[in-house]
């Protein structure tokens, strides 16, 4: 089975979180969800990135809805691939940065290549604080 997000939700290759994608993701994971032959979840990205992380331009011009959404929709989403039902694997074909590293370390199993891509945290860098929820993850 094959449960994919519409293209116009994966901004063109970025695949930055916002809450448009996010309900194309859900979505997928319903299908996933209601298929009894399920055994696995492979998730990959479009492009050269598994995901650039949030939509920070959506965000910042949503103000407090903005923060919201990556409160209740965003977190609820990695929490969801925590706790999911069958075997998760994040195949990650590109760079994940932020919230797509936070996606990728929410599967079960990740796999990237050596020679392509790169998993970063730049808020650890900036630094920029993480909600208890985000750092427990990365731990």
């Amino acid at each position: 089975m094959l449960a994919s997000p519409t293209s116009a939700a994966r901004q063109s290759g970025e695949n930055r979180f916002n809450p448009g994608f996010v309900e194309a993701i859900n979505k997928a994971l319903d299908e996933v969800e209601a298929a009894t032959d399920a055994a696995a979840l492979v998730t990959v990205g479009e492009g050269k990135f598994f995901s650039n992380g949030l939509d920070l331009e959506w965000i910042a011009a949503h103000g407090y809805e903005g923060m919201e959404f990556v409160n209740y929709e965003f977190n609820g989403l990695l929490k969801r691939l925590l706790t999911f039902p069958v075997v998760t694997v994040a195949a990650i074909n590109g760079h994940a940065f932020a919230g797509g590293c936070l996606l990728a370390m929410s599967h079960d199993y990740r796999i990237m290549r050596a020679d392509r891509g790169f998993l970063c945290m730049n808020e650890i860098d900036l630094p920029a604080p993480l909600a208890p929820g985000m750092a427990a993850l990365l731990r």
